[in-house]
């Protein structure tokens, strides 16, 4: 009896450590990754970089918003066409854009801007303007 009750007990470890790891899992996707609505003709990525920038601010995690061109390499700022977020974690920045971690080297390049520079782009999408899709006055 003390052979199948000593594997029961060790069974039911393991079943509650995969129940306690899946629900912190779950529980730290939620941070990693804020859900953002798809890009429309009311949402786009100043929107999106807006929200992300609002979701880990709550958290108490710094982040920048950067603009640049991810399809040109060394874009000049006058060439930006996209704003996406930079997290600050720990000693290092992660790239975020569209609400997910992003590791290729063009989201590395761009420029910062401010925070009230992104709220006048989100407020001018309102308006009816595009002034941050495009940097070009």
């Amino acid at each position: 009896m003390g052979y199948h009750s000593t594997n029961l007990t060790r069974i039911s470890i393991c079943v509650l450590l995969i129940i306690t790891v899946t629900l912190a899992l779950i529980r730290l996707s939620i941070i990693i990754f804020p859900a953002l609505p798809e890009s429309s003709d009311t949402f786009d990525c100043d929107d999106g970089t807006l929200a992300m920038y609002r979701h880990f601010q709550n958290l108490g995690i710094d982040s920048t918003p950067f603009v640049g061109n991810l399809e040109m390499d060394g874009e000049e700022y006058m060439e930006s066409n996209h704003v996406w977020l930079m997290v600050k974690t720990g000693n290092t920045k992660i790239a975020y854009d569209w609400g997910t971690p992003r590791f290729d080297r063009q989201h590395y390049e761009g420029y910062a801007i401010s925070l009230d520079f992104l709220l006048h782009a989100v407020e001018q999408d309102r308006l009816g303007g595009d002034e941050l899709a495009s940097a070009n006055p």
